[in-house]
Order: structure tokens, then C-alpha cells, then sequence
């Protein structure tokens, strides 16, 4: 990847990061997948998907927050944080050998 500082700069998103770790989520989720009688694995993996998918879900719904954030930076002519919302946005298109979408 590339500097972490230019993907989240101010470091926000890591510290919210840093902070989760105060929380467990397995025990709802080992409830859940024992009331649906499926692995805990697969009810993780699915929390995961689902989770992965909301980026672009949150495009569609209003108000667009990664968008008027790239816009407010774009006005403040904050090129890193330009850079660290696009490159969020973009996080995952990349294709293996390092390609571009």
C-alpha cells in the first residue's frame, strides 16, 4: 500500500481502529451463528462482506459523506487528504499485478 499517512491523514479512521479493539464482537456473533445454526466463521465472513459492500452503498445514499469531504478538501486545496479519499474509495480496485481500474 502506500503511506498510511497519505491514506488517513490525521490518522482518524486508525484510531477508531485502535480504539475497536476495546470491544468483542464475538459473542453476538457466536449467538447469532448459533441461533442460525451456521459455523461462526461464515457469520464473521458474511459481517466482513457486508461490511466491505456499505462503501458503496453509502455512495448511493444521501448525503454523500465521502463525497462532500472530497469536495471540501478539493476547495481547501488539501491535496493529501484528496489523495486519502480517493485512495479509500479506490481501496480494493486495484487489481493484483498492480494495475489500475
Amino acid at each position: 500500500m502506500g503511506d498510511p499517512d497519505s491514506f488517513d491523514p490525521g490518522g482518524a479512521f486508525r484510531a477508531e481502529v485502535r480504539d475497536s479493539q476495546l470491544l468483542d464482537p464475538m459473542p453476538g456473533l457466536s449467538a447469532l451463528a448459533k441461533s442460525l445454526g451456521v459455523p461462526v466463521e461464515q457469520v464473521v465472513h458474511h459481517a466482513l462482506v457486508r461490511w466491505s459492500a456499505a462503501g458503496s452503498d453509502a455512495l448511493l445514499a444521501s448525503p454523500p459523506d465521502l463525497l462532500v469531504a472530497l469536495r471540501d478538501a478539493a476547495d481547501a486545496g488539501d491535496a493529501a487528504r484528496v489523495r486519502g479519499i480517493v485512495d479509500a474509495l479506490l481501496a480494493g480496485w486495484d487489481s493484483p499485478g498492480g494495475g489500475r481500474p
